[in-house]
């Protein structure tokens, strides 16, 4: 095939798109801007009349799926468009108007392209021996380049392809069938600090005294919220008639305020 019918059928590039926007916003006519463009004029009515959107009212940036009835006549013929309309911004009073955006259509076109490599490249019953290949594979802690490289006289497939299929969950698999994408790590565990004081003067030596003991005692404690304060709670509670005292005290001093 010559370089020039190569050109007619590579995809439009975001330079020709704007290119294109230009010349429909200059009234140019379709021949005119595919020659220059080394294109087919059907390439590039086709184009305009694919990714032209609404500019106006609800829906307004989605693709025209078609043109409604009453519809201004340039909307059924070229330019299809209301770019190079002396009426476009004022003085229009039709209900309905679309627009051709180079950069709106540029991503009209990355979107058809990406949603048609979704899926499996694959017959459903076999990818469904291929995927539980994998998954007997995976269970035995094999990686996917592993998993690739062992069964490639069996199928073909990269191993990007393979961690693909299983993030997006394909036949039942998922990250965790990967032992190196969950990332087992236990955690270190601080032995628990011996006390100041001996056993004696536990919790439990406290409550094996006997009732009229524990009934006479004073419990104390101490409550200290964030390094920088310059004061703290002492908290005593008197057991013989339930009440607790709460004074303030100064950090470094034995003054209470």
């Amino acid at each position: 095939m010559s370089q020039r019918g190569q050109r007619l059928y590579r995809r439009l590039d975001r330079a020709e798109r704007a290119a294109i926007e230009r010349g429909l916003d200059k009234n140019r006519p379709a021949r005119a801007m595919a020659r220059d463009l080394g294109r087919s004029q059907s390439s590039v009515a086709d184009e305009v009349r694919r990714n032209r959107t609404v500019a106006r009212g609800p829906g307004k940036g989605s693709r025209v799926e078609s043109v409604p009835e009453g519809a201004c006549a340039r909307l059924r013929g070229w330019p299809h468009v209301c770019n190079g309309c002396n009426k476009r911004r004022y003085h229009c009073s039709m209900p309905f108007r679309c627009e051709y955006s180079a950069a709106r259509a540029q991503l009209l076109a990355d979107g058809e392209l990406s949603a048609a490599r979704r899926g499996v490249d694959r017959a459903e019953e076999e990818f469904e021996s291929i995927a539980a290949k994998i998954r007997a594979d995976l269970a035995r802690g094999l990686s996917p380049a592993q998993i690739a490289d062992a069964r490639s006289s069996e199928f073909r497939a990269a191993p990007s392809t393979i961690y693909r299929w299983i993030e997006r969950g394909y036949a039942g698999m998922s990250n965790m069938d990967l032992r190196r994408k969950v990332g087992y790590r236990p955690r270190r565990r601080a032995a628990p600090a011996p006390t100041p004081h001996g056993p004696e003067r536990s919790f439990s030596a406290f409550s094996a005294l006997p009732e009229g003991e524990r009934e006479a005692a004073c419990e104390m404690d101490t409550v200290i919220g964030r390094a920088a304060d310059r004061q703290c709670v002492l908290t005593l509670y008197l057991r013989c008639c339930r009440a607790q005292l709460c004074p303030i005290l100064s950090l470094g001093s034995g003054d209470t305020t």
